[in-house]
């Protein structure tokens, strides 16, 4: 079941991002990723010269910014078509980008990578601990494995919401699940709007990340949510717990805006 799950999953987003290709505005920005990352200091001195791995690089948003940040080279696992699309985003770039089509549990790299990073991507795999496992043996004594993933505390009212709304909408066709997304932006908006003057549900996330993305990539952001066919939505000790058990001794974790975690773990 979990591997049919997964090549649905795959698929999807190498359809999603085939039409979602734009890497612009604040979404694709290194003020986004950078917060993305915290508590992980980006800069030229981490990066300068390392070698470093994205896990699920879809449209290559993240690796266009991790190229400015001069490393030695950047190996791009995706497994879907959208792999197409991230080369083509990242064709201008100064940084050596190896672009390799294979899921993260083909990976077969030891102890080559100064740090990987996964954003926005594992909470779609079923065989996460495998995955982590291969990151894990991927990287160099004392590297690091940042990773982003969708929380559980702090939206207990949207996974109510959303994730009975995800079992019809991940069923759509993508046209017409571009319609309802734009439909959906429009009370985001208004949303967007009402956070500004009062303490709701999501607002530090809503205002300080949705709130600066463009009308275009919010439909990208409400797109990405319905589509899956597979998430996941952590708590705080199933991802000390998922990286602990994948070999990982060394764990900084973040709750993202109060709604997601990133984790910064060490081999």
């Amino acid at each position: 079941m979990d591997k049919i799950k997964q090549k649905g999953t795959v698929q999807e987003f190498g359809d999603q991002f085939k039409q979602h290709s734009k890497i612009d505005d604040h979404w694709g920005s290194i003020e986004m990723l950078r917060d993305i990352v915290r508590p992980f200091n980006l800069d030229q001195n981490t990066l300068e010269n390392k070698t470093i791995c994205e896990i699920g690089s879809g449209s290559g948003r993240i690796l266009k910014n991790l190229s400015t940040f001069s490393p030695k080279k950047i190996f791009s696992i995706e497994p879907s078509d959208a792999i197409e699309v991230a080369k083509e985003n990242n064709k201008d770039s100064k940084t050596e980008i190896i672009f390799k089509k294979i899921t993260a549990q083909e990976m077969q790299f030891n102890n080559e990578m100064d740090y990987v990073f996964s954003l926005g991507v594992i909470h779609h795999i079923p065989d996460d601990l495998i995955v982590c496992k291969k990151i894990y043996n991927s990287l160099k004594p004392n590297g690091k494995f940042i990773i982003w993933l969708y929380g559980k505390e702090g939206n207990e009212l949207y996974l109510i919401i959303f994730n009975n709304l995800r079992k019809v909408t991940k069923l759509l066709p993508d046209k017409l699940l571009n319609l309802i997304s734009v439909f959906l932006n429009f009370f985001l908006s208004f949303y967007i709007y009402l956070c500004k003057y009062f303490n709701l549900p999501l607002k530090k996330y809503i205002v300080n990340v949705i709130g600066k993305c463009s009308f275009e990539k919010r439909k990208y952001i409400i797109f990405d949510q319905l589509n899956p066919s597979y998430s996941k939505y952590y708590t705080k000790d199933e991802v000390n717990n998922l990286l602990d058990k994948a070999g990982f001794k060394k764990i900084q974790i973040l709750h993202r805006h109060g709604y997601s975690w990133t984790a910064v773990a060490e081999k």
